[in-house]
């Protein structure tokens, strides 16, 4: 049972790393489209959007933290 909840806890931590470059990926696709924008309107989604791909980086870097502090701890 302890074993499970390890290896669950590993797997997440593993996906949460491997998730972190592709929400800077997307970001910078996101500016790259904003400064192509052919409107302002398409240039504020594109910004808005690659913000948001920061949030969900600094959320997963938060939750990846935890992760490895709580297995860390045992």
């Amino acid at each position: 049972m302890v074993a499970d909840v390890a290896k669950g806890m590993d797997r997440l931590i593993e996906v949460i790393v491997h998730s972190i470059p592709r929400e800077r990926e997307s970001r910078d696709v996101y500016l790259a489209a904003a400064r192509g924008a052919p409107t302002e309107m398409t240039r504020l989604l594109f910004e808005r959007l690659a913000q948001d791909e920061e949030g969900h980086e600094t959320k997963l870097r938060a939750v990846l933290q935890l992760l490895q502090q709580a297995s860390a701890r045992g």
